[in-house]
């Protein structure tokens, strides 16, 4: 009898270590994030700002991550393809998203299986004012050389995608000024400026960044930037609203995982994300390719995206 107790209460002290032993490896399983590589998907093709800017701070972030960060661009229907498949992932911070305004345009005018509400925002890196850009071959010296030309026939222009905010500005500039262009959609700003350099369309709306080299070689022109004031970097550069073109607009670019990451997954990737904003290396390579930086945590970035979604949802009903 008296063994037959001891045996009972060993029993339950065995069981009793298996739930804790358990408890203790869950906890540790989540206190060692990361394990193992962190993939950051780029739903653009190679070589535009987003895969720029984004590859500039995992080289960084990586430090403090204690991992490799890997970079994968997933280009396809105008990032609708790349942003979906980080929706569906797994919420356990190895899969990230370089998010831009395309995920407002892509939930608003596609048919998508995610919404702006299936990603969990973690860092706001980046605005950038809409620039106009002419191939050097054109005779376009002016802004209101482009607009009245369009106002007669349509003006071959290149978009990084299908509803991109480079897409979607065109489309405003359109309802605005009565122009017309007829678009060309292409997988990324790595395809779209070298279109509009060779002279295979006329022109494009990019950002600064992915246009200046282009620029310096004499291969493309800048006529206008839709900014409320002249760009420090572009300081002999009109803004539209100085030729009579009510127009303020621009992308932004952030860093956000699928809905569901754990406070302490978020916490992680916030820290070392700020820290390689903030950190020389990452300023002095923005200020070099002359890209705009902020540091915006999760509660900013998820304000910005509801208030875009909103003024795009708006726009865009105008524009039926």
């Amino acid at each position: 009898m008296r063994t037959g107790g001891w045996m009972k209460w060993g029993i339950l002290l065995v069981a009793l270590g298996i739930i804790l032993a358990g408890f203790a490896g869950k906890g540790q399983a989540q206190s060692s994030y990361p394990g193992k590589p962190v993939n950051i998907i780029v739903p653009f093709a190679a070589g535009g700002a987003v895969d720029t800017t984004i590859r500039i701070i995992a080289e960084e972030a990586e430090k403090g991550l204690g991992q490799k960060i890997l970079v994968i661009n997933k280009p396809g229907a105008g990032a609708a393809e790349g942003q979906g498949f980080v929706a569906r992932s797994k919420p356990d911070g190895y899969t990230l998203l370089a998010m831009t305004s395309s995920v407002v345009t892509n939930t608003l005018t596609k048919k998508v299986d995610f919404t702006i509400d299936s990603f969990a925002p973690i860092v706001l890196y980046c605005f950038d004012p809409e620039v106009m850009l002419v191939s050097a071959t054109t005779p376009y010296q002016k802004l209101e050389d482009l607009i009245e030309a369009g106002k007669k026939k349509p003006i071959l222009h290149s978009t990084p995608g299908h509803s991109t905010s480079h897409h979607v500005a065109a489309l405003i500039l359109e309802k605005k000024t009565g122009m017309k262009f007829k678009f060309i959609h292409t997988k990324g700003a790595g395809e779209q400026v070298p279109m509009v350099a060779g002279g295979h369309a006329e022109c494009m709306l990019a950002a600064w960044g992915e246009a200046r080299s282009m620029v310096e070689q004499g291969k493309l022109r800048v006529l206008g930037v839709m900014s409320d004031e002249r760009d420090p970097r572009l300081p002999n550069v009109p803004t539209f609203k100085e030729k009579k073109v009510d127009l303020e607009y621009g992308a932004w670019r952030g860093i956000s995982g699928p809905k569901g990451l754990s406070q302490e997954v978020m916490d992680k990737l916030l820290k070392v994300f700020q820290e390689a904003l903030n950190s020389k290396e990452v300023k002095d390579k923005f200020a070099k390719a002359e890209y705009p930086l902020m540091a915006k945590g999760p509660k900013d970035f998820r304000s910005y995206l509801s208030t875009d979604y909103e003024n795009v949802k708006q726009i865009l009903s105008l524009l039926k």
